[in-house]
């Protein structure tokens, strides 16, 4: 649902003006210089392992895959931002005061039934989490306790993506203490220099995220890419790419996406613009153009609160590795439309209904 900003008399509003006035009381520097059902669908020349029952049950309680070697479900989400723009940490309404009580489970209990039943969950890790200062040539820094790295392995988290805009704002010290607070947690990171490599029910995964936008990264992309696929392995590329707030996807997010399933790829996955972005079908593979907010502490009131899970299949058939099916899954990033809770969850009926019938209006946007 898209609703409007509810700014009178709120006090956690005032969350997006203190940012900038109390970076200096709370110790931030300008230290860093950085920039009806989901509907299975069964890939071309693909046989399905299960078909949906001609009367599903409602969404909130998928049926748990079948997990078997050599056949791997995996989930993806969008923007996850542990944290609140540095300096408004003590406001009410902030990332940081809904869960002072340190129930840290609770920001993707919503979503447990799928997340806790896949093989492999990959998010976006918007934003840092660290005890150093923050840049302040920015609008934004965002920043949160390095404990918070438990919300994710608690949520089924098993690997993030810190190839953002957003990874770099309390600089290099504050980079490293993100990647030693997921470590601490066993939650793995990619991006920035780093591939995740992992075996999965026996399929092996390699996970590879980039600072997208601009296509003076396309040979970069083309050459890893193509380094780190083998047919018996599942490569997945990550862009953080697009415009902000715009459903469109640009010629450029296209041309990237495309040139890295060129290069190897078996699924492409994108973040940034902060909404839902339509999917596209490119050689037998899917490009994930925008997975929109997930668990978002970078806004306390924002206009949309649509997001997806997206879920694939893929399996090792005679020592390939082929995508089987794909699932859409409608989520609120909030159960509060009004004031974020940021806890997402699951949406059925009508709501689901909606969300997917966005989703086919937005794939209209992708350019022919």
């Amino acid at each position: 649902m898209i609703l409007p900003k509810l700014w009178n008399d709120r006090p956690a509003a005032a969350l997006w003006i203190l940012a900038g006035l109390s970076r200096a009381l709370l110790g931030c520097t300008s230290e860093a210089h950085g920039e009806e059902q989901p509907t299975l669908r069964e890939f071309p020349g693909a046989q399905a392992s299960a078909r949906a029952a001609a009367e599903p049950a409602a969404a909130a309680e998928p049926t748990p895959a079948p997990h078997r070697n050599g056949s791997l479900l995996l989930s993806a989400v969008g923007d996850c931002t542990l944290g609140d723009p540095a300096g408004t940490e003590r406001a009410r309404g902030s990332f940081h005061q809904t869960f002072a009580d340190g129930d840290y489970a609770r920001p993707f209990s919503g979503v447990a039934s799928v997340l806790a039943h896949d093989d492999l969950t990959i998010a976006n890790l918007e934003g840092t989490l660290t005890t150093e200062g923050c840049r302040s040539d920015v609008k934004f820094a965002f920043r949160g306790k390095t404990e918070f790295a438990k919300m994710l392995s608690l949520g089924s988290v098993d690997v993030v993506s810190v190839a953002n805009n957003h990874s770099g704002d309390c600089g290099p010290k504050g980079l490293r203490e993100t990647r030693k607070s997921l470590e601490a947690e066993k939650v793995g990171h990619f991006g920035m220099g780093v591939v995740d490599t992992r075996t999965v029910r026996g399929i092996e995964v390699k996970n590879l995220g980039y600072l997208g936008g601009r296509l003076d990264i396309q040979e970069q992309v083309e050459r890893e890419v193509a380094a780190a696929k083998k047919p018996e392995t599942l490569v997945i590329v990550s862009f953080h790419w697009g415009i902000e707030g715009e459903h469109a996807v640009s010629p450029i997010q296209q041309k990237l996406g495309r040139a890295a399933i060129d290069a190897g790829a078996d699924l492409v996955l994108g973040h940034h613009p902060h909404v839902i972005q339509g999917i596209e079908s490119y050689q037998g593979k899917k490009i994930v153009y925008s997975l929109a907010n997930f668990v978002f502490g970078g806004n306390t009131q924002p206009d949309d609160i649509d997001s997806i899970i997206y879920q694939a299949r893929f399996e090792l058939r005679d020592g390939t590795v082929i995508p089987v099916s794909d699932e859409v899954i409608p989520v609120a990033t909030s159960g509060n439309p009004v004031q974020s809770d940021f806890r997402p969850v699951l949406l059925d009926g009508p709501e689901r209904a909606r969300v997917l019938s966005s989703l086919e209006a937005w794939e209209k946007l992708i350019p022919r």
